[in-house]
């Protein structure tokens, strides 16, 4: 049976155009891997990913998958492959995996965070990794929003377009605004994030969610108006697209 190699990364999205290949010159993160496999195997490799992200968007487990034309051992491939990668972009493991897997489709749950801080003055390091929100927010009444989102919804309003999916249905298992701490050299502040988990995503459904959570938190919508959204009572965007600097792939599980 023919098998595929699954490669774990991390990567920090900042300087790159998001995962996929495209056709322009531009660098992504697909770009770069598939030119790494193809200096490796001496032939060219196409790889397929768990998902699109969009440009400055990060990833803390994001799985590749690819064909190999001959038998590398794991431990070698993820040693040329950071070899020939920039440190933005590390793999992390190697394991076979069948010829039917799918990265995207396979996946059971996929989880989000979205970090902000909400300073008066915002650490000069968190520029690429959290998002500041110079306004005051109602952090309770983002919460309770966030309720509104659990379930199974019509996100028909939650998403951009640019990829045109079969079905704007989508599961979100559990959404909340949690607390995170800084590290202790005070270089990455307290923090809070969005975490959202759900059987899958559309084009820039996250952020557009963020969005209307930092607008409720401003109090310039409504948990009702939220409602009626999620229910396709109004057509079109809520608020804006949070910027991507504070979205990391946080996890996904097979």
């Amino acid at each position: 049976m023919k098998l595929k190699n699954k490669i774990l990364l991390k990567f920090d999205g900042h300087s790159y155009n998001g995962w996929q290949v495209q056709t322009d010159p531009v660098v992504t993160i697909q770009s770069e891997v598939n030119k790494a496999l193809s200096t490796i195997y001496k032939e060219k490799i196409s790889s397929i990913g768990s998902g699109r992200t969009d440009a400055g968007v990060h990833a803390l487990k994001y799985f590749v998958v690819y064909s190999e034309p001959f038998q590398i051992p794991a431990s070698a491939i993820i040693k040329a492959l950071n070899s020939h990668l920039s440190g933005a972009i590390r793999a992390y493991s190697c394991e076979n995996v069948d010829d039917s897997f799918r990265p995207t489709n396979d996946a059971l749950k996929k989880e989000y965070r979205y970090l902000f801080t909400v300073a008066d003055i915002p650490s000069p390091f968190q520029q690429k990794y959290m998002l500041n929100i110079t306004y005051a927010l109602n952090i309770e009444l983002m919460r309770a929003a966030c309720d509104l989102f659990v379930g199974s919804h019509d996100f028909k309003n939650f998403h951009c377009k640019g990829s045109e999916p079969t079905s704007t249905q989508r599961e979100i298992f559990s959404c909340s605004i949690e607390e995170g701490s800084g590290d202790e050299h005070g270089i990455l502040p307290n923090h809070y994030y969005l975490k959202i988990v759900g059987n899958g995503f559309l084009k820039q459904m996250v952020r557009l969610i963020m969005g209307t959570l930092i607008s409720v938190g401003r109090e310039k919508i409504s948990l009702d108006q939220v409602r009626a959204s999620l229910n396709l009572e109004i057509d079109g965007h809520l608020a804006s697209v949070a910027p991507p600097n504070g979205l990391y792939k946080f996890d996904i599980t097979y």
